[in-house]
């Protein structure tokens, strides 16, 4: 199609108004779509402080991007066309509707825009219908003409892009209220770094409650207690991954399992386990009549039991009475190793002295079947121990994953100078091991200094002013004290007051001066064992049951309850 060139180059003329004209609208609409974002991120920014908002991030980088898209949509809307640039270009420049007139008239004529029109002084018949034609040719002619003129001198500079003065001012305001919001410590930001360790530990401590749940069932058929246990950790997984944020529950669960465990744990399991590993190893080395056996494992025993069941026909009464006499020897191991094993290892004894084989021999199976079964319980037990162990693991960092942030610590030191002079004939020393070593002199000094975090600290043991410190923070344990510790009859295993002397006893003893005198001496020989030594591993459970039944027996705090575990769990030998 060929337009007119008057008109073509009118339409030529308008597309640099044009884009003009639709940068000032852009503008204009921006103008609103800024403070509509401004204030949407005030009001978030706001909203923040007050709760706890985790996307609130993602909300804050999503408000610019959907007003910048909503800006892009009103742009295509509001794209001029030709018709209303020249509406607004005549009515901005006062061009009195010249432009719009000779695009409308283009729109109502189209039989005069495909064509050039006629030219000024061609000939035209009189008294026909194109004489009428002709003549508004000729006038629309002129007038495009005129349009164009008026559209060439028309102001370059027409639509300029302007602010508007009422959005512009909302949005600096907006702008100056959003800079301390956002500057300002946010005391929500610590609920939501606290939910963040919250998912992560809940996470990590799910990761863990699986993997122990998958060693619980690897290689276990039913009726193992252990399938159960194993199916209730990962339940308990799904739910820390479900639902973090709901610490106290979580907690609660998993306290009330790892109590649950506790209580199905037999206190003197390692006890047994040592009397097991101890009779297997002795039964192996009366089968095979040497240490075939070191590991005291009770399968390798009764395969060992087995061969001496086979070997009791062949054997004369001497025989028979010899290891009737060694089996009943190893009662009292027995007696520690279960019920069970005690009572087959008598049976088996009785037999031999009585000169029954078959019965021997069935007593002898008996005690393998014992060994073998409390071998499982040991097993058992000890799966039950670990399992217990992770749960509190698990419970204490979810714990500590809830706390605030900053938590107060206290810090003390002290310190503490004395000296005292003395006469003395001699200082002795024990180790509470039948060893002991005296040297004495007349003239000592002492000194001692001391910090220590969260307490305060003390001076030297023979100062006479025993030091002050100072401590900040908060304490984090139980204020209130706890009833007056007792032992009952093992008072004198755990402190010997005769011995050691009495609380309140001061620690050093004041000298009257002088010079003092020395004696050393040496001497060899057989030591005599002290009656104060004892083997921590001998009373240890005795303390341990104590301390659990004191735990159970009294209302005493979470926390403690955990550090006299863990206190324990290290000593276990």
């Amino acid at each position: 199609m060929t337009l007119d060139p008057t008109l073509s180059q009118i339409r030529d003329g308008l597309r640099p108004f044009r884009r003009r004209l639709w940068l000032r609208r852009v503008v204009r609409d921006g103008t609103f779509s800024l403070a509509a974002v401004m204030g949407l991120e005030l009001a978030l920014a706001l909203a923040a402080r007050i709760v706890p908002l985790e996307w609130g991030r993602v909300a804050a980088a999503a408000i610019p991007l959907l007003g910048a898209l909503a800006l892009l949509v009103d742009a295509v809307r509001v794209r001029p066309t030709l018709g209303e640039t020249a509406l607004a270009l005549d009515g901005e420049q006062g061009l009195r509707d010249r432009v719009s007139s000779a695009l409308e008239i283009a729109l109502r004529s189209p039989d005069l825009v495909e064509a050039p029109l006629a030219a000024e002084d061609a000939p035209t018949a009189e008294g026909t219908a194109t004489e009428d034609a002709a003549t508004y040719a000729r006038f629309v002619r002129l007038q495009r003409r005129d349009a164009l003129s008026t559209l060439r001198a028309a102001d370059r500079r027409a639509f300029r892009p302007r602010l508007q003065r009422r959005p512009a001012a909302v949005t600096v305001v907006l702008a100056l209220l959003l800079v301390p919001a956002l500057l300002l410590p946010n005391p929500q930001s610590d609920v939501l770094a606290r939910r963040e360790n919250q998912r992560a530990a809940a996470e990590r401590q799910a990761e863990k409650l699986e993997k122990a749940a998958e060693r619980l069932a690897e290689g276990r058929t039913a009726p193992d207690p252990r399938l159960d246990l194993s199916a209730e950790l990962k339940k308990l997984a799904r739910e820390l991954r479900e639902r973090p944020e709901d610490l106290d529950a979580q907690l609660a669960r998993l306290g009330s399992l790892e109590d649950a465990l506790r209580a199905r744990i037999d206190p003197a399991n390692e006890q047994r386990a040592a009397a097991l590993s101890s009779l297997a190893r002795s039964v192996s080395r009366l089968s095979s009549g040497q240490d075939s056996n070191p590991g005291g494992d009770p399968k390798k025993a009764n395969e060992d039991l087995a061969r001496l069941g086979e070997k009791i026909d062949g054997m004369t009464k001497a025989e028979r009475e010899a290891l009737a006499a060694d089996l009943a020897g190893l009662e009292s191991t027995a007696r520690q190793a279960g019920a069970d094993a005690q009572a087959a290892l008598r049976d088996a004894a009785q037999a031999l002295g009585r000169g029954d084989a078959t019965g021997a021999k069935d007593a002898l199976g008996r005690l393998g079947d014992a060994l073998a079964r409390g071998a499982r319980n040991v097993e058992l037990n000890r799966d039950l121990a670990r399992t217990a162990n992770d749960l509190q693991d698990a419970r204490r960092q979810l714990a500590d994953a809830g706390k605030p942030a900053n938590q107060g610590q206290g810090q003390g030191q002290g310190q503490g100078q004395g000296q005292g002079q003395g006469q003395g004939e001699g200082q002795g020393q024990g180790q509470g091991q039948g060893q002991g070593q005296g040297q004495g002199q007349g003239q000592g000094q002492g000194q001692g200094q001391g910090q220590g975090q969260g307490s305060l600290g003390g001076g030297g043991s023979n100062a006479r002013f025993l030091g002050s410190g100072s401590s900040s923070g908060g304490f984090g344990g139980p204020t209130a004290g706890n009833k007056q510790f007792s032992t009952g009859d093992i008072d004198k295993v755990l402190a010997d007051f005769g011995r050691l002397g009495k609380p309140g006893d001061p620690s050093y003893v004041a000298g009257t001066g002088g010079d003092g005198q020395t004696q050393q001496g040496s001497g060899t020989g057989q030591g005599t064992p002290s009656d104060a030594f004892v083997p921590y591993t001998g009373v240890f459970q005795d303390f341990y049951d104590f301390a659990i039944t004191s735990l159970e027996r009294s209302t005493v705090p979470l926390g403690v309850k955990d550090y006299v575990r863990d206190y324990f769990s290290s000593l276990n030998p």
